[in-house]
Order: structure tokens, then sequence, then C-alpha cells
């Protein structure tokens, strides 16, 4: 098969399936008589901040000389995106080969899309000899596909918890919590990051029933204060800090792996690697004259973490706001709570089936008293949003599905859109 041929395929599968993830990941490991074994895994749950936590934690083992696979999604550009080995996206060959492998496992039950890009990522994982693995859930803990794996991952690590996916997951803090926590297993550490202290307490809950000992990197977020963090947003600190936490217990628990080198360069690796991280489509600035920014702000927590960032960057400013969402997301939350920093909002279409159409969005927000204006085409909307925020002296800020982002940033990237200041 083309490389076309195969991502197509593997595209058009159902987002969910008829079975649990965990059960199709259990069933496709087997059949590929476990390339998993052995692997040092270090599995992130939680709402807001996997992606980010993800790159911080294996740049920093990375910067210590490690060979380090990492798993996340979804993509905002490529499909290799998803599959990254040392910073180096997968080559599509290897898609195309593993793809083909994938899809002929004669499976009992069916396959979504994330299904066979994870059996995809541990094979390649396994050919390239990762000294650890960075696995990002899909969608919850319990019952993600990410969960399937026969190994028992070194450090369970949880982001921030929150409302999203509240069909699937549950209608209070303390249900999502539960799904999330469900990725712990006898056997690992849990390592929580700074979040709602009713989520944490049902995580704890759960890792006591396991024996699973729990570290809180509360203590590490002053004395990280001073290292340099190149992801924008105030959140994206306490992401750092979990990454830490996650890196100091594989050493305290497991220094054998880490070995001398990174004993006496800790603290120099550390600092490395988190300086080094890169994790595009989320505080992104793409052109600083004009000033274009963009944000996957997809949920009411990523919404609310976006709008502290942009008061905390630029006090007493107003923005244009270009924005484009699903229509399975609290859309009407997440543009009141931008609504103090909004001049304008202009609506975008993602070009997605859950999509919410432009013109919707842009009624909702007309009916909750606020300026807004559809955006037509995307590249006709990106100009217009930049044009209308230079002629009023204010920033344009891009923000909503990671989807949507990734058309933005295709964009820019393609050339369509000339600025002096993008690279």
């Amino acid at each position: 098969m083309q490389y076309e041929e195969i991502i197509e395929i593997i595209q058009s599968k159902r987002r969910f399936g008829k079975a649990y993830g965990r059960d199709v990941t259990a069933e496709m490991m087997e059949r590929l008589e476990h390339p998993e074994a052995d692997m040092k895994i270090i599995h992130i749950a939680g709402t807001n901040g996997k992606g980010s936590t993800a790159a911080f934690v294996s740049s920093i083992l990375h910067a210590a000389g490690f060979v380090v696979g990492r798993f996340t999604s979804p993509h905002l550009i490529r499909f290799t995106e998803r599959i990254v080995v040392d910073g180096e996206e997968i080559g599509k060959d290897d898609v195309i080969r593993l793809g083909e492998r994938v899809l002929a496992l004669p499976m009992r039950q069916e396959t979504t899309m994330f299904d066979l890009c994870l059996g995809m990522a541990v094979l390649y994982f396994k050919e390239k000899n990762c000294d650890f693995v960075v696995l990002e859930t899909g969608l919850g803990g319990a019952k993600d596909s990410t969960a399937g794996l026969s190994v028992v991952p070194e450090v369970c690590a949880f982001t921030n918890i929150g409302y999203d996916h509240t069909a699937i997951l549950g209608n209070t803090i303390e249900e999502i919590a539960a799904e999330k926590a469900g990725i712990l297993k006898k056997g690992t550490h849990a390592v929580l990051g700074i979040m709602d202290e009713k989520a944490a307490d049902v995580i704890k809950k759960q890792a006591e029933i396991l024996d699973v000992p729990i570290t809180n990197v509360d203590n590490l977020l002053t004395k990280i204060s001073t290292y340099e963090i190149p992801l924008n947003g105030v959140f994206q600190r306490a992401n750092a800090t979990l990454a830490v936490g996650v890196v100091e217990t594989l050493f305290n628990n497991h220094c054998g792996y880490l070995g001398d080198n990174f004993l006496s360069k800790k603290e120099e690796i550390i600092r490395q690697g988190l300086a080094e991280a890169k994790w595009p489509g989320r505080m992104e600035v793409l052109s600083e004259k004009p000033y274009v920014l963009v944000d996957g702000a997809h949920n009411p927590q990523g919404v609310e973490a976006l709008f502290n960032s942009l008061k905390n960057m630029f006090p007493d400013e107003k923005f244009v706001f270009l924005v484009g969402v699903m229509a399975d997301k609290d859309y009407r939350a997440m543009m009141r709570t931008m609504y103090p920093l909004a001049d304008t909002f202009l609506c975008a279409t993602v070009d997605t089936s859950r999509s919410l159409q432009a013109d919707e969005l842009c009624q909702n927000l007309l009916e909750d008293g606020m300026s807004a204006v559809v955006s037509g085409d995307l590249l006709d909307g990106i100009q217009k949003a930049i044009a209308l925020g230079e002629e009023k002296g204010e920033r344009l800020i891009i923000f909503g599905s990671l989807y949507f982002i990734g058309e933005v940033k295709a964009i820019f990237e393609g050339g369509s859109i000339h600025l002096p200041e993008y690279e």
C-alpha cells in the first residue's frame, strides 16, 4: 500500500468501538506476541496537560542519555506526530510496514483508529529498543486502550482533572477521577500533579487499595520556579513540575535504570530537558508582528487556563479571538469564560464531522450578548482576523479544537499567509 492509503484506512475507523479499548489492546498484544513485555512505561492520565507533561518527561529522559518513545494523540498536522522516538517522528515507510501488520491481524474484536495507532507505536518502540516509553491515555483510564498492555508501568502520572467527556467518564469530578485512576496497577508508583482535592482523594484511595506508593509534587513547584520553561502559559509550569516529579520518582525507586551519570548531573539534566521540550499548538506564538498565538484549549478547563495565562501575560488587554470547536463540548461555557477578554469572536467551522458549525456558534454568542461574526473560509478567516487585530491594535488569539489548531498551523506552515516574523 501507499502511505496515503494506510492513513485513510486507519483514520476511517470508528472513534469508539463496541468493546473497551483495554480489551482490544490485550487481544492485539497477544496476537503480536507481547512486544510490550519488559518495556519501562510512564503512563500519563488526566483531563488537560497530558501531552505537555509527556513532552517534558521525554525531553528530560532524552537529556539523560536514554532512548525515549512517546505516544500521544491527536496529531496536529501529520499522522506521524503520534509516534516519536527521541524527538523524531516515525517515518512514512515504517507507518506503511507496521500499519499493514496491525491491519492484517485476525482480530475478534473491532479496532478503532486509536487501537491501531497504539499497536503500531508499541511495535516501533520495540524495534527502536527504547529505554523508556511515555504513553498518554486517549480517553479516561480504566477502559482506555493504553490500559490493556500487560506490563506494569514504572510510574503512573496524573495531570489536573476536570469536566470533559462526561457522557462517558461521569458527571462528577469524583467519577471522572475514578475512571482516570483505573490506569493504576499493583507494583507501579503514582505521581499526582496539581489538581482538585476531590480528584486527588479518589486517586489516593485507589492507590491505597492497590498498595501503590504516592508522590505529590506540590513541594517541587517552588523548586523549579527559576527553571527555563519554553512553553507559554502559567499552567505549563504545573505540567513541568509533574514531569520533574515523574523523573525524580524514577530515580528514587529505580536508580539502577538512570545510573550514576544522572545522579551526579541530575539538576543540570532536568534544567536542560525542560528547556529543550517542544509541544506545538499549545500557547504557541506563530507571529510576533502581527501577534498571532494559537492554543488547543478545547474544554472549559483548558479555556480557563488560557484565560488566566493571557491575563498574566498581557494585563488589561483585549483580544480578537478566532475560534473553532466541537459540537460535543460545553462551548457556551468556554466562550463565557473568555468573554471578559474579548473584543470580537470570529467563528470558524473545523473540518471534521464532529464540528460545531460556525453560524451556530456565532448565533449562540450573539444570544449571550457577545460580539461575534462568522469567519467564512479558514484562510480568509485568518486573514480577516489578522486585519481586524491590526486595525484595533489588538493581539489575535486562535483557540479551540486541536484539529482546528492543526488546520491553522498547516495554513501558516504551507506559506499561504506571508508574515515577516513567522518562522
